[in-house]
């Protein structure tokens, strides 16, 4: 984890500067799509969609995984992943006026991106042991031994089915924050994921974002071993697909 970093000001001279990568802005955009979809097919009963779409959404967590181990330098763990006590000091310092601007996720954001990832990967994961209320659908595993399966799918279905809510409580206060940031503090947080720039500041944690080698050929290398994990692990541990 990273340790505070202490403020280095340097020049601006206004213009923006590179904030976010291809990749990192197309994953968080067709995440969000992917769980509104989720959300829709289950409503309406597609449950042969909705298996498809949990597949996808786990594909692009493992991405994301591998994207911030290799990808640009804001895209990588190690530029905002920071102790939960930097993140305690950044919240005191908002809350006086003080926060510091980040280029990368600042450090409070940094821990609800990653309860945010937790959340939705959980969702995805037990919804590959789940099976529908007929009993008709289910996940891949949802017909595996486990000696006593019944509580098990029991388990994981309550979870799949109620964790949702709690899923939307922290979208909810995600976009509120983000909000609050775009338009009362003047920091495009939403627009710079959009457009990958941000106006020129004091930045504590890089000045500019480091771009991947090949960038391109790393994140199609990246989200082709998402799929093979996901689905060969699948495979591998005795599920149906």
């Amino acid at each position: 984890m990273r340790a505070d970093p202490a403020a280095r000001p340097h020049a601006g001279g206004g213009g923006s500067v590179a904030a976010w990568d291809g990749p990192t802005r197309l994953f968080k955009w067709s995440l969000v799509a992917l769980v509104a979809a989720a959300w829709t097919t289950q409503h309406y009963g597609l449950i042969e969609w909705h298996l498809r779409i949990g597949y996808a959404i786990l594909v692009l967590l493992v991405f994301r995984l591998l994207w911030g181990v290799v990808g640009s330098s804001t895209a990588r763990f190690a530029a905002w992943v920071t102790w939960p006590w930097t993140a305690f000091r950044y919240a005191t310092g908002l809350l006086r006026g003080r926060a510091p601007p980040y280029l990368s996720h600042n450090p409070l954001g940094g821990w609800m991106i990653l309860v945010l990832l937790a959340l939705v990967g959980a969702q995805a994961v037990t919804g590959l042991f789940t099976v529908d209320d007929n009993g008709i659908y289910g996940g891949p595993f949802a017909n595996l031994d486990f000696g006593d399966p019944t509580p098990v799918q029991s388990l994981f279905g309550r979870w799949h089915h109620i964790a949702f809510n709690v899923i939307l409580a922290f979208i909810a206060i995600h976009v509120v924050a983000n909000l609050t940031y775009q338009f009362i503090k003047k920091d495009p947080v939403v627009r710079a994921m959009i457009t990958g720039r941000k106006p020129v500041e004091p930045f504590v944690d890089q000045p500019a974002m480091t771009p991947a080698p090949a960038l391109v050929a790393r994140a199609l290398g990246c989200l082709a071993l998402a799929v093979a994990i996901v689905l060969g692990g699948i495979r591998l541990a005795g599920g149906s697909l």
